[in-house]
């Protein structure tokens, strides 16, 4: 009895032996979350290397031309560098082997290149594992990083950023800011699968647009191959509260030099700043409603529909006119009574409404675009459509 189970035993113990003999995979936690990830990826970087002002393919094939990835104390030349001019694969580069950003921040490199004739190049680089322009095969994350060289003396030219409103109106008088774009100057390529240059610290800058909505920033103060964001700040223009707003990720020397910002409205773009009869319990025997709005406006048609509620009186064709004053922005209609309301028609009101209802008859003068109907313009002060109704004779 006693060598039977010794024998189970050790067939017991083969049997754990042989069920845990399989793969295993490095595995690590990454801070107080416990998620679980694999250590054992790498990564590619490959590219072509290029002329930022003509797009050619360069060649580092003349003494003293290089390109580094410098991973901690180590200066790591290429795996692959095609310099032959007449090879049709000339500029192609790949580093190949590179640790991967997979939870942590201590996975930042630094790409450089130097080439007889161009500016230095110099690059933040990660390769993550969570990047939308990487993938992965095999546990190896590969990434496409081209990279753009500036030749010597190469200057950028003026910046000009032209600020609309959102009824494209030009806006003079924003304050512009044009700064360093810094969360995109570091680890990804933007557009096109692109190395930004981290280039240092840019200099921020400020200008005024003129009278044409136009801030101009000049290329000496600006850096070449840096990232930069343009910043619309807040302004009222034409009664409209404008938005700060921004524009961002374009790359001075190569993207367009020329950058629209489109601002948007802080509240509500054509509203009613005033109406004569916002106090609850106005008597205007006149019948006569008198609105402000925030910008100019004309009118497609001075009649109005009106429906007048009353025990005598009555109106005529049109029903109601309106007119609008000198400065444009302020509207008055005026019922056409035919037989006006005696004071014995107690409690007497009139309601305006548009030619034929739903169809504006007010157009914003900025845009030459029909603005809301009467029904459905809100009064700013209040938040609510404006009260068409006016009372002619007391309750």
């Amino acid at each position: 009895m006693k060598k039977l189970f010794v024998i189970v035993s050790l067939l017991l113990v083969t049997m754990v032996m042989l069920f845990g003999c399989g793969k295993t995979e490095n595995t690590t936690s990454t801070g107080n979350n416990n998620t679980i990830q694999n250590v054992d990826k790498t990564g590619t970087l490959q590219g072509k290397i290029m002329d930022a002002t003509t797009g050619a393919a360069i060649s580092l094939n003349a003494s003293g031309d290089q390109i580094l990835l410098i991973q901690g104390d180590a200066d790591r030349g290429p795996n692959k560098l095609h310099t032959d001019p007449n090879d049709a694969l000339v500029g192609e580069y790949s580093f190949s082997g590179i640790p991967v950003n997979a939870g942590s921040n201590d996975t930042t490199f630094k790409v450089v290149v130097i080439k007889a004739g161009y500016q230095r190049f110099e690059a933040n680089l990660v390769v993550n594992v969570f990047v939308h322009n990487t993938s992965m095969i095999d546990n190896v994350i590969n990434m496409i990083g081209n990279i753009y060289l500036f030749p010597i003396g190469a200057t950028p030219g003026d910046v000009v950023v032209n600020v609309f409103s959102p009824h494209g109106v030009p806006v003079p008088g924003v304050t512009v800011l044009l700064q360093q774009d810094v969360f995109f100057n570091g680890a990804t390529a933007i557009t096109g699968s692109r190395l930004p240059a981290s280039g240092g610290l840019y200099t921020s800058m400020t200008a005024t647009t003129d009278a044409n909505g136009v801030a101009t920033f000049s290329g000496a103060n600006l850096v070449l191959g840096g990232s930069y964001n343009a910043v619309a700040e807040a302004i009222d223009f034409q009664g409209d509260e404008l938005a700060t707003k921004a524009v961002g990720n374009f790359i001075i020397g190569t993207n367009t030099r020329t950058q629209p910002i489109n601002m948007g409205t802080a509240g509500l773009a054509f509203f009613a700043v005033s109406a004569s009869n916002a106090v609850p319990g106005t008597i205007t025997p006149s019948g006569v409603l008198s609105i402000t709005f925030n910008e100019p406006i004309t009118l497609t048609t001075t009649f109005f529909s009106a429906t007048l509620l009353a025990s005598n009186g009555t109106l005529t064709t049109p029903q109601a006119i309106g007119s609008v004053a000198a400065d444009g922005v302020t509207l008055t209609i005026t019922p056409n009574f035919a037989t006006a309301p005696t004071a014995t028609a107690l409690g007497a009101t009139i309601t305006y409404n548009d030619l034929v209802p739903g169809t504006s008859q007010i157009i914003m003068t900025n845009t030459q675009t029909p603005a809301p109907a009467l029904n459905a313009i809100i009064n700013k002060n209040t938040g609510v459509v404006i009260n068409r109704t006016v009372q002619l004779i007391a309750n």
